[in-house]
C-alpha cells in the first residue's frame, strides 16, 4: 500500500524479511520490538519456536544481526554482562564499586583474542526500520504486536473492511517524514526535565512545523502538553505563544485562564466567547459556559442564564444484601410488571454499532491501514461523520422511515466480529426486540444524532438501567446510597429533556 513511498533500501529490508522462515521473522522481530539493539542469546529462548542458536544464525546470514563481539569490554558489559559476570571476566577490578563505577575501570580494546562468554552477543542490524513500518502498518509508532497473537488464536475476529491506497493515511514521502520525526520528538519530551522552564523553552524552539494531517495531529497534542507545562511553572507569555498555534482543546480553555490569571479578563472572554460560538467538542463548549460567567462579572456583562436541570427522581428502600444495586433495580422493576435490564452504555451504544455498522467500516481516506482495526482510526474526530455525511444522512432518513427492524439480522450475521460499540456477550435478542418494538423511530433518530454531534464525550454517560412493558420503555440512572449524578450524565439528560426520552434518577437506600 505504501510501495511508492518507501526508499529502495526499506523495499530491499522488506524482501529480505518476506524470504524469511516464519520462525526467523518471530524471532528477529521479538527483537525489534524490545528496548536497545545488543542481546544475549541465553535470554531469547522461546519453546514455541525452533533452536535459537539455528534461527540466529540464519538471520546473520541474511544480514539482518551481527553475532561478532562488542568493539569494546565497555559496551560488552554495560550492554549485555551483569556484574558478576564482568567480575568473572577481569577478576582484578574492585567488588565493592558498582557496575558503573567498574566499567569506568576497563580497558578500551580487548587484550586477549578470545574472550569467553557463557552466551553469543547479537546485534540488530538496521533496527530503525522499525518505527516507520509500524507507523505506516498501524498508523502509530507503539501498536503492540499481541494484536496479531489474539487474532491468530481466534480471540478477535475482524470485520473485511477496504485496506487499500484509498484508505491510507499518507500521500507523500515528506507526510510520512513529518510524522517519524515529531513522533519521535514527542517520545524523547519524557526524558527531559519538565519541571524546568530553560528546558521547556529550549524544547518548544525545536518542534518542527508539521505536514499532513497526521503530523499535525502528533503536532497539536505535543504543543498542548509542553505549553501546559510551561504553564504550570510559571511561563505564562511562553504558553500563551505556544497554545496559540493550535485549537485543538484544551489550547483555548488553557489562554482564557492564563489571560484572566494576569488580569486581561477582555482577552479572555473574547477566546470564551469564540469557544462558545465555535466549540471543538461539548467538553468545551460546556468549559466555556463555566468560565464565562466569572469573566462576565469580572467585566460587569449581564451573566448568560443556564438552564438548571431538575431530572425526575424515584426513592426506594431496597434489599441491597445479596446483589449490587442495579441488579437490586431490576429485580424490583421486574415485580412491577417491567422487563428490566442491566446494560449501562451498551443499550444505546449496541443499537448505533449495528445500525451503523456499515458506515463505521465504510473505505474512508485514513480510517483503515491494517486488517486487524476494531474502529476506524477517525472515529473520534469531527471529520468521521464529516467524511461520510451523506451516507450517515441516508441512514438517519431509512431509521425515521423504516425503524431497526434488520439489526436482528446484522446480529446473526456480524456475531463476534470486532466493533467499537459492542459487548457481544451483553446483546441478547430479547432487549434487542424489545427496543425495536417501543422505541419511537424519531427518537431513535434523536439519540443517535447525539452520539454522531461528539462520539468520544457520548458515548458514556448512558443510564444504568433500561426497562420495556406494555410497549413503553423508560431508562433509569441507579444511584446507591452517597452515590450522586456525574456530569456526563447530566449532560445525556439535558438531551433526554429536549428530545422528549422518558427517565428517571432511581434512588436506592439500603432496607
Amino acid at each position: 500500500m505504501y510501495g511508492d513511498l518507501l526508499a529502495a533500501s526499506e523495499r530491499n529490508w522488506l524482501d529480505r524479511f518476506y524470504s524469511l522462515e516464519e520462525d526467523e521473522q518471530c524471532l528477529l522481530i521479538r527483537m525489534m520490538t524490545r528496548k536497545g539493539e545488543w542481546f544475549r542469546s541465553d535470554k531469547l529462548v522461546y519453546p514455541e519456536l525452533a533452536t535459537t542458536e539455528l534461527l540466529l544464525s540464519k538471520l546473520e546470514l541474511a544480514g539482518f544481526i551481527d553475532l561478532t563481539l562488542p568493539s569494546s569490554p565497555n559496551v560488552l558489559a554495560d550492554k549485555l554482562l551483569t556484574k558478576p559476570e564482568l567480575l568473572s571476566l577481569y577478576p582484578e577490578l574492585p567488588k565493592t564499586l558498582r557496575k558503573p563505577k567498574l566499567i569506568e575501570l576497563l580497558p578500551e580494546q580487548f587484550e586477549s583474542s578470545t574472550v569467553s562468554l557463557p552466551f553469543t552477543p547479537i546485534k540488530l542490524v538496521d533496527n530503525d526500520k522499525l518505527p516507520l513500518f509500524c507507523l505506516l502498518f498501524f498508523g502509530n509508532r507503539h501498536q503492540e504486536f499481541a494484536q496479531f497473537v489474539l487474532e491468530n488464536l481466534g480471540i478477535h475476529t475482524f470485520e473485511q473492511y477496504e485496506v487499500s491506497t484509498k484508505t491510507r493515511i499518507f500521500h507523500s514521502r515528506e507526510e510520512v517524514v513529518s510524522s517519524l520525526a515529531i513522533g519521535e520528538l514527542a517520545a524523547s519530551y519524557e526524558e527531559i526535565d519538565r519541571k524546568s522552564q530553560p528546558e521547556l523553552r529550549d524544547f518548544s524552539k525545536y518542534i518542527p512545523e508539521p505536514h499532513g494531517k497526521h503530523a499535525s495531529r502528533t503536532y497539536n497534542k505535543l504543543v498542548n502538553l509542553v505549553a501546559r507545562d510551561l504553564e504550570r511553572v510559571g511561563a505564562f507569555d511562553d504558553a500563551l505563544a505556544l497554545f496559540s498555534q493550535t485549537v485543538t482543546p484544551p489550547s483555548r480553555e488553557r489562554q482564557a485562564r492564563i489571560l484572566k490569571a494576569q488580569g486581561k479578563p477582555e482577552s479572555a472572554k473574547n477566546i470564551v466567547d469564540t469557544m462558545l460560538e465555535t466549540p471543538l467538542s461539548i467538553d468545551e463548549f460546556e468549559v466555556a459556559q463555566r468560565l464565562s460567567a466569572p469573566l462576565c462579572k469580572a467585566l460587569g456583562h449581564p451573566k448568560a442564564k443556564i438552564e438548571k436541570l431538575s431530572p425526575p427522581e424515584v426513592h426506594r428502600k431496597l434489599d441491597l444484601s445479596a446483589n449490587r444495586v442495579e441488579l437490586a433495580v431490576v429485580e424490583a422493576l421486574n415485580k412491577e410488571g417491567w422487563q428490566a435490564f442491566y446494560l449501562e452504555n451498551q443499550f444505546l451504544n449496541t443499537l448505533f454499532g449495528l445500525a451503523f455498522w456499515d458506515i463505521l467500516f465504510a473505505p474512508v481516506e485514513g480510517a483503515f491501514v491494517n486488517p486487524y482495526q476494531r474502529q476506524p482510526l477517525d472515529l473520534y474526530r469531527k471529520e468521521f461523520v464529516e467524511s461520510r455525511k451523506q451516507l450517515v444522512e441516508r441512514r438517519l432518513n431509512d431509521i425515521r422511515q423504516q425503524g431497526i427492524a434488520y439489526l436482528v439480522d446484522r446480529h446473526k450475521n456480524k456475531n463476534g466480529l470486532q466493533n467499537p460499540f459492542i459487548v457481544w456477550e451483553l446483546l441478547d435478542d430479547s432487549w434487542l426486540t424489545l427496543a425495536m418494538e417501543s422505541i419511537l423511530n424519531d427518537q431513535l433518530v434523536g439519540l443517535f444524532e447525539v452520539i454522531l454531534s461528539d462520539i468520544r464525550a457520548y458515548r458514556a454517560g448512558q443510564p444504568d438501567v433500561v426497562a420495556f412493558k406494555d410497549g413503553d420503555w423508560m431508562w433509569y440512572e441507579v444511584k446507591g446510597p452517597g452515590d450522586k449524578l456525574q456530569h456526563n450524565q447530566i449532560r445525556w439528560m439535558k438531551q433526554f429533556e429536549r428530545l422528549n426520552i422518558r427517565y428517571q434518577v432511581y434512588y436506592v437506600n439500603h432496607r
